[in-house]
């Protein structure tokens, strides 16, 4: 401590600049490094038990007929990952029913208890199990293990990245600080040559001088003339620093309240457009459908089958037109018109749902788990699921359809999916389905006024959470999207935002 006393000012500053730069940068490398080794084991653990769900799903019908050759060519699939060492299906005995070992090694490996989801890392490997499940009951084990040689080398890529970025920001930081000391010591070695002057007057101190450098005489000389003068200026500052923010506030409310004030004259002028739709777009259309009808009910005998199928088309096209106005009229609704939030219970709501659809015989609707209990508007989460269940309905090509609808937990939010086995969706196509107007069958064949999903879309975003589809044709289609769990928070961060 006594050298470092007796340093000039000038090394000094440099010194500390340098211990602190150094300081960080091994704390932020550290913080790095360990964040980078957490996150990837999670991602690790995450991916492996993806796989062994996906897996375990395909082996259902392996397991059920004893046919343990599918099982072998499913797994067969994780030789896309070079990290997997072996992969295994095991019966409800326990006994190994089909397994796969990288580059044909033969390690022995025994699934842990059966849990519904279980990893554990040891002797440098990772290890994963998942039961497979078929009506509740427990049919087989997935177990998959994958060695850590790309963990330990991002370890130490990382530790190196650290080691070099440390040594070339050492090397900087003494650089630029040699020259910005300058700025600090040359004023200072200039201000203790003038207080010594002063400090020979009449004037009466007392300065407690603690190191015989340049830092020393400046407080010798200027000890109480600082004292008085940071209380003064701290005493301006927080003057200022009130009067600013007091400021700050009144004019921020000002500004909130004329936003408010033309959001409510905006919407003013939405519900009268509103009405003015409803009504009076709406009564023409009325007419049309009462006229033709009138005409068909007159002259029915008198029609060729032909232009009878041309009056039909009419009234499609009149229902069409009835359908699309109404859809525009709910999306125009959503996040203006406000409805009280109550605790919504999905696992009633959607039944009820279902059950207002009426689906026909050939095709069924389950909910595949136990929906959760959201507070929500109510209106708003029945047509998102309402838009979803029709149009996997609607939109059946298979003999037999099949939708389910499930729900999975995740740290914030509630993931939810619509499943259905129907003609599936092109890539290309997986944005536009969600923009207004935008239908994939020709309007004849399927009624269809390409608003719903956009309606859902819109929904979803003012709840804060996030929707896609993932398909592939022939097969089916999965809508998915999540919704927070604090939602009503975030749907007032949303509307103030707007208003801002």
């Amino acid at each position: 401590m006594s050298v470092i006393k007796d340093m000039t000012i000038k090394h000094k500053l440099i010194l500390v600049i340098m211990i602190t730069c150094i300081v960080a940068l091994i704390l932020a490398g550290t913080v790095f490094v360990a964040w980078e080794w957490v996150n990837y084991r999670q991602s690790m653990v995450r991916s492996l038990l993806t796989q062994a769900e996906m897996i375990g799903n395909n082996c259902k019908a392996s397991l059920t007929f004893d046919s343990p050759g599918d099982a072998g060519e499913t797994l067969n699939a994780l030789r896309a990952n070079s990290s997997i060492v072996f992969g295994g299906i095991y019966d409800k005995e326990n006994q190994l029913f089909a397994a796969y070992y990288r580059n044909g090694t033969n390690e022995k490996v025994q699934p842990a208890e059966l849990r519904k989801y279980s990893h554990v890392f040891c002797d440098k490997y990772l290890t994963v199990v998942k039961a497979i499940s078929l009506d509740g009951e427990i049919i087989g084990t997935v177990c998959i293990r994958s060695d850590l040689r790309l963990l330990c080398a991002l370890l130490i890529r990382n530790i190196r990245v650290i080691s070099v970025v440390l040594v070339f920001a050492s090397l900087v930081a003494y650089v630029v600080s040699s020259k910005l000391q300058n700025i600090i010591s040359v004023p200072i070695l200039r201000l203790a040559e003038s207080a010594k002057k002063i400090g020979e007057g009449d004037f009466d101190q007392r300065v407690d001088v603690q190191y015989e450098d340049e830092l020393g005489h400046l407080a010798q000389s200027f000890n109480k003339m600082i004292d008085d003068l940071k209380a003064l200026m701290q005493r301006d500052r927080e003057l200022a620093a009130q009067a600013a923010t007091a400021e700050v506030e009144r004019e921020r409310a000002a500004e909130l309240e004329k936003a408010y004030q033309e959001l409510e004259r905006v919407n003013k002028e939405l519900s009268d457009f509103a009405y003015i739709v409803s009504h009076d777009l709406k009564a023409p259309l009325r007419g049309i459908n009462t006229l033709v009808n009138w005409i068909l009910a007159d002259s029915d005998n008198k029609f060729s089958a032909e232009s009878k199928e041309q009056m039909q088309l009419l009234l499609n096209r009149v229902d069409r037109m009835h359908n699309l106005i109404d859809g525009i009229l709910q999306y125009s609704k959503v996040g203006r018109v406000k409805e009280e939030k109550a605790q919504v219970n999905l696992n009633e709501l959607v039944p009820e749902i279902i059950d207002l659809i009426a689906p026909p015989q050939n095709i069924t609707i389950a909910i595949e788990n136990e929906l959760p209990v959201i507070e929500c508007e109510k209106t708003r989460i029945f047509q998102v699921f309402q838009n979803l269940l029709s149009n996997a309905v609607k939109y059946m090509d298979k003999p037999q359809g099949q939708i389910r609808v499930g729900c999975i937990e995740e740290e914030d939010c509630w993931k939810f999916s619509v499943t259905d086995n129907g003609p599936g969706i092109e890539e290309k196509y997986f944005d536009k389905i969600f923009q207004m107007f935008q239908t994939l069958s020709r309007r004849d064949d399927v009624e269809s006024t390409g608003v719903g999903l956009t309606v859902v879309k819109k929904i979803v975003d003012m709840y804060g959470g996030r929707i896609w589809v993932e398909s592939k044709v022939g097969e089916g289609s999965v809508f998915l999207f999540t919704l927070p769990k604090q939602m009503e928070r975030v749907k007032d961060e949303k509307l103030e935002e707007s208003i801002v």
